[in-house]
């Protein structure tokens, strides 16, 4: 039997909150009354992140995070540790980056290097560092904001090399980190989050930031163990590997 879905999540870590769709994650959680942990590289340069923060004093708190650096990984830790119950129902990683212009010709390998370790390596770090305040809580998930750009299944096209590899690669992350946190009850997904219109995906795009976010959260609170280690789309449809 599946399991039942739960209230809200109280306690939530969002990366890479400072604009697109970390933003509104943190936006639409504190509205909902959740206990929001919002992180981004510099929190004195995100305004509009710190309006949030501050309408929202008693929710969400802002802290400074490179998720490449494992030190600033373990000090965010440590304060939700530190913070009432010390425990974290949701994990999103959402930090992530994308080069401009990439095409066959251009590539070069540091530049590739640096997509993965934030694309990739980095939500596996930050993971691996909130496992134990995930393990504590009764019904833990941990999110990976993919891309339908990293579906094999759909690369029909060239160009977005460092992306796409490090979205597919932030997919196998998931399919085995499902199983090897299964036996602490932590369910494991990747999110397709839709074409947003953020500055990755462009004014054109076909969904709105909130749109886009309030169909991911809906998915998150009715994840159950029988999700854990797929590819869901921001309205829960099951996506192509």
């Amino acid at each position: 039997m599946a399991d039942a879905p739960a209230p809200l999540a109280p306690r939530v870590l969002v990366t890479g909150a400072s604009r697109g769709l970390g933003l509104e994650f943190v936006r639409q959680y504190a509205a909902a009354g959740a206990r929001v942990f919002a992180t981004c590289r510099a929190p004195e340069a995100a305004q509009a992140l710190e309006a949030l923060a501050a309408e929202h004093a008693d929710a969400v708190s802002v802290a400074p995070l490179d998720v490449r650096d494992p030190d600033a990984i373990d000090a965010v830790v440590a304060s939700v540790a530190a913070d009432g119950p010390g425990h974290l129902d949701v994990l999103i990683n959402c930090a992530g980056v994308s080069p401009r212009g990439e095409e066959f010709d251009n590539i070069r390998a540091e530049d590739m290097l640096e997509v993965l370790r934030v694309n990739t390596v980095a939500p596996l770090i930050v993971a691996q560092r909130c496992h134990a305040l995930l393990a504590r809580a009764e019904r833990p998930r941990l999110v990976n904001i993919s891309s339908s750009m990293g579906s094999l299944a759909k690369k029909d096209y060239g160009r977005h090399y460092s992306y796409a590899a490090g979205k597919a690669a932030l997919n196998m992350i998931t399919r085995a980190a499902a199983c090897d946190l299964a036996a602490d009850g932590i369910v494991v997904v990747s999110l397709h989050p839709g074409w947003v219109q953020t500055d990755l995906g462009g004014p054109q795009a076909t969904l709105s930031p909130r749109e886009s976010v309030a169909g991911m959260i809906e998915v998150i609170e009715g994840l159950t163990s029988e999700h854990s280690g797929r590819f869901l789309t921001w309205s829960g449809e099951e996506h192509p590997w």
